[in-house]
């Protein structure tokens, strides 16, 4: 059992960019599989981005976490960030937004503000790419704007061997006074920089796509540039900050003796995993169920949770594995309390069909035939009014998107859901299947627990507890 004060003393860094762009994405995968060699560490994204989210889930044992300012306000945040790191010895946040940018235009939604509230060093990424001197006055400026919290360093992405590069580093140290903690070269940070772009659509290649692991396998290699011991050193510096008060990470005397079976494997990568740190702090066992490889639901389960992002390329793994398709049928068909949201929404559809025309047979469990259009890099919020229909949710709720959606059939006369789009007028929005609630939208528990609530008393009934 770990101790409350050595909770607090758990190091910490926040990794954030001076700017815009994928030199983000190499520090934080970098640092990750650096400091991650010798120690447990946990990686929490401020703001959700999903190709960097997918980059720390692929390369870290712990799954990452995210914060998000829209959806968990300060008090929710740090009481999450203290259940996150209660059993790790690094806590790595790393900030989407560059350093001073806000998030959704929020007050206290920047890298910095969550750098006080945790007592955090900050550590820069700056992309010195086909850049000199002038590349410093960023950092000077953002030095001259930050004045109450912590600065540890800066890691260089790309810089040369040229003597603009020399003299970016003869600035940064002579007139800026930050030390520098690792010079990643341009050859890696190109190869690194042209991989992100395939996989992100933004360039086209001709053949086969690369793979998320060869992202990953450059970033164990930028790690090697980084000096890891001043690094853990800087993490080290910072004071003593209070755990605060449980509120929502508590137990809850309707969970005891129920269990949901969490899916995951190809092609669901389960994102949203705060509302399974939710479910089990209310004492509600965790249950794996691989939605590839197993063939059964795990024993003595009272409920399923399907809610993550989608990969295209997978999607024949989870279509292909029938006998858990027919298993699924007929749980969720005899009243399974099911929760399936986002990508989880998409296996509950007839026949669906992928953002590059490829279509594949699903659980055909609501009746309608899908098309992903696009794929989101982003959350898109959404005000949602839960109908009558809603057998978990109620009242209005802050939901988020990442992908668009076309229906091309549809047969559903209930509806959990009532949106607002962009010109005011109403939407229908999700399924409800029995005790199966489903929607493309993600819900983040902690944001609504009562809706965790309610589904945690259908299993608890569905069991006679």
């Amino acid at each position: 059992m770990v101790s409350r004060e050595a909770l607090v003393s758990v190091p910490r860094i926040i990794v954030a960019g001076v700017e815009s762009g994928p030199a983000l994405d190499l520090v934080a995968g970098a640092l990750l599989a650096g400091l991650g060699e010798q120690r447990t560490v946990r990686p929490i994204l401020l703001g959700l981005d999903v190709p960097l989210w997918r980059l720390l889930y692929e390369a870290s044992p712990k799954a990452p976490r995210v914060i998000d300012p829209v959806l968990h306000e300060p008090a929710i945040a740090d009481e999450l960030v203290d259940h996150w790191i209660e059993t790790v010895d690094f806590a790595l946040v790393v900030a989407v937004r560059p350093l001073l940018d806000s998030w959704e235009g929020l007050r206290g939604s920047r890298a910095t503000d969550t750098a006080r509230r945790m007592d955090a060093p900050i550590i820069l990424a700056l992309d010195a790419r086909d850049r000199g001197p002038t590349a410093a006055a960023a950092v000077h400026g953002v030095r001259a704007l930050v004045r109450d919290v912590e600065l540890g360093g800066i890691v260089l992405v790309g810089l040369d061997d040229s003597s603009s590069g020399a003299e970016l580093v003869e600035v940064l140290r002579r007139d800026v006074g930050l030390p520098i903690l690792g010079h990643i070269p341009p050859q890696l940070s190109e190869q690194f920089t042209r991989q992100r772009g395939v996989l992100s659509g933004a360039v086209r290649t001709v053949g086969a796509r690369p793979t998320t692991g060869g992202s990953v396998q450059l970033c164990r290699e930028a790690a090697t540039y980084l000096k890891l011991e001043e690094i853990t050193a800087v993490a080290a510096r910072r004071g003593f900050v209070p755990s605060p008060p449980r509120r929502l990470l508590v137990p809850d005397a309707t969970a005891t003796d129920v269990s949901v079976a969490v899916a995951w494997g190809e092609p669901l990568q389960p994102l949203v995993l705060e509302n399974v740190d939710l479910l089990q702090a209310m004492g509600v066992r965790l249950l794996p169920l691989n939605i590839a490889r197993d063939r059964e639901l795990p024993e003595n389960c009272d409920g399923l949770l399907l809610v993550g992002t989608v990969d295209e390329d997978e999607l024949a793994a989870f279509a292909g594995n029938e006998e858990l398709l027919t298993v699924l049928r007929e749980e969720i068909g005899d009243g399974l309390p099911t929760l399936a949201f986002g990508g989880g929404a998409l296996l509950l559809v007839r026949r669906l069909s992928d953002s590059r025309g490829r279509s594949h047979d699903m659980l055909g469990l609501v009746p309608c035939e899908a098309e992903v259009i696009e794929w989101f890099d982003r959350p898109h919020y959404v005000k949602a009014t839960a109908t009558r229909d809603n057998p978990y949710d109620e009242g209005e709720a802050l939901l988020f998107e990442l992908f668009d959606l076309e229906f091309l059939v549809m047969q559903q006369e209930r509806f959990p859901y009532e949106v607002r789009v962009a010109d005011g007028s109403p939407r229908s929005e999700g399924f409800v299947a029995g005790r199966c609630l489903a929607s493309s939208l993600f819900a983040s528990f902690p944001a609504c627990p009562s809706l965790a609530g309610r589904f945690v008393a259908a299993m608890a009934a569905a069991r006679g507890v």
